[in-house]
């Protein structure tokens, strides 16, 4: 399934062990003035100002979750060699112990969470249209990835 997001994409670049190399996947952040978004030391998010369909989006999560959300991070994977490694989102920029609700869009994709000092690995298969909300505690604790797939598969923004 293809999925047609009218945003302004951008493929950054991630330094990684010493290296310069592009993030495996698009990426832009909407969201309130001054909410920069710095992560792995080395890509710096400005955010746009929020389109009308995205504040139509936050407001929809914030009434169902009771959370407040000031940006939208979001990532658009091509096929199943774009992905996400490991991590968990603790960013000093994203405050202390916050809310991050991830809605998907387009082909189904396995999410994975693992306790953050090692353990069993939970998958969750993401459908279109599905809402994964990892509450406050939960980047101390977890972490997480959208990892490489070697079967074909659609394009997915989250």
């Amino acid at each position: 399934m293809k999925t047609a997001v009218n945003l302004d994409w951008q493929q950054n670049n991630i330094k990684l062990m010493g290296k310069t190399m592009p993030v495996p996947r698009f990426e832009c952040m909407y969201g309130d003035e001054g909410c920069n978004y710095l992560y792995s030391n080395s890509v710096l998010l400005e955010p746009l100002p929020w389109t009308a369909e995205l504040q139509l989006v936050r407001s929809r999560l914030e009434l169902q979750t009771g959370y407040q959300f000031n940006i939208v991070l979001c990532n658009r994977y091509r096929d199943g060699r774009d992905s996400v490694g490991w991590h968990n989102d603790n960013e000093p920029s994203m405050g202390n112990s916050p809310a991050i609700a991830s809605v998907s869009l387009g082909a189904l994709r396995k999410f994975q969470m693992r306790p953050s000092k090692g353990g069993s690995i939970t998958d969750f298969w993401l459908e279109h249209g599905s809402l994964l909300l990892m509450k406050p505690a939960c980047q101390e604790n977890w972490v997480h990835q959208l990892p490489k797939t070697s079967k074909p598969v659609g394009e997915r923004i989250t």
